[in-house]
């Protein structure tokens, strides 16, 4: 018994090694090799389409957020007022002076002493007409 499994196996090497060596099986063996390499670039292809898909949306989402942002900034400025601004920016020296981590702060004022809010840079509405 022993010596037909030793036998047996001398056969299978003989026949493999017979079999490397006709051509038939060679090229037997490119052709699967190319048909592999074919579905390989077939899968390539199908992740960079979708990878494509994912930026596209992603780039979608960032133009809505975008434009929710502008539509906010609109109706903010809409309403926005000098004298809207005058009564945060007291109301966020009054946070400031009663935090137990309060500095000192500089903050420029105009005549009647509250905060300027206004920029330097605009010229001086024309007085006593």
């Amino acid at each position: 018994m022993r010596f037909l499994t030793g036998a047996f196996a001398f056969g299978v090497v003989v026949l493999a090694f017979l079999l490397w060596g006709i051509p038939e099986y060679g090229r037997y063996q490119t052709r699967a090799n190319a048909a592999n390499e074919i579905q390989v670039n077939e899968l390539r292809i199908q992740q960079t389409e979708q990878l494509v898909q994912v930026e596209k949306q992603k780039a979608q989402i960032r133009i809505v957020d975008a434009e929710g942002i502008a539509r906010s900034q609109q109706i903010i400025n809409a309403t926005l007022t000098d004298r809207y601004l005058q009564h945060e920016a007291i109301q966020s020296q009054m946070t400031m002076a009663n935090s137990p981590n309060h500095t000192t702060i500089y903050i420029p004022s105009g005549n009647n002493g509250i905060p300027l809010v206004k920029t330097v840079d605009e010229p001086a509405a024309p007085q006593g007409k």
